[in-house]
């Protein structure tokens, strides 16, 4: 059921960098009145609320973004990606709303309008999926790298001189994942990662730029 939050007509930029997607999720809102819808490449100008994919509003945000009066901050992510650590990591990112790419047009329009007022609109199966990533502890960005590096099969003294930090650091990073995987060993934290999907989340290239900032 659509639900109306505002009289008001809401601005969306439509910046999905899958022309296919990003023109079925244009063709689906314009069939609104309530919604004036800007299909465009790269955003411009102010705007109520901007739908996009998950590396652009979780990864690659505009620097807009980080201001806390601006609109922008009002992100819809529309995405295949399904597991609890990357919903997790869109919230704690500030995305406002996620919705997975096989959802109605009436999910996409009430999240357009949810979310143009100041909510949140996460989907069941997205909120049971966020609900279990509460009980997991985060890894930050050098814990995920040393991760990465140990599913490539280096070594503790590899990861040491890959990263340019001593072997006592690594281990000290390896037992932080252990805890925070609640596992007791490297092949079982790979396994589980995977089963939580952190291993999918970021590119390589992508890790390593993270630790090495």
């Amino acid at each position: 059921m659509t639900h109306t939050y505002s009289n008001v007509q809401i601005n969306v930029a439509v910046t999905h960098p899958s022309s296919y997607l990003a023109a079925g999720i244009a063709a689906l809102l314009s069939a609104s009145s309530d919604f004036a819808v800007d299909l465009q490449p790269h955003r411009v100008g102010p705007t109520d609320v901007v739908v996009t994919d998950y590396a652009a509003g979780v990864e690659q945000p505009p620097v807009e973004a980080y201001r806390p009066d601006s609109k922008t901050w009002r992100r819809i992510v529309v995405t295949g990606r399904r597991t609890a650590w990357q919903i997790r990591r869109a919230i704690d990112a500030g995305v406002r709303g996620y919705l997975l790419e096989d959802c109605t047009s009436a999910e996409l329009a009430d999240a357009v309008r949810c979310v143009a007022v100041g909510g949140t609109y996460l989907p069941i199966q997205v909120a049971q999926q966020l609900a279990e990533s509460l009980t997991y502890e985060l890894l930050t960005a050098r814990e995920f790298v040393v991760l990465e590096l140990m599913s490539r099969g280096l070594s503790n003294k590899g990861i040491g001189r890959r990263l340019g930090i001593g072997e006592g650091t690594v281990k000290t990073h390896v037992k932080a994942l252990f805890d925070k995987l609640c596992v007791d060993s490297r092949t079982a934290a790979i396994a589980e990662a995977h089963r939580r999907g952190v291993l999918a989340d970021v590119p390589r290239h992508r890790a390593v730029e993270l630790a090495l900032a």
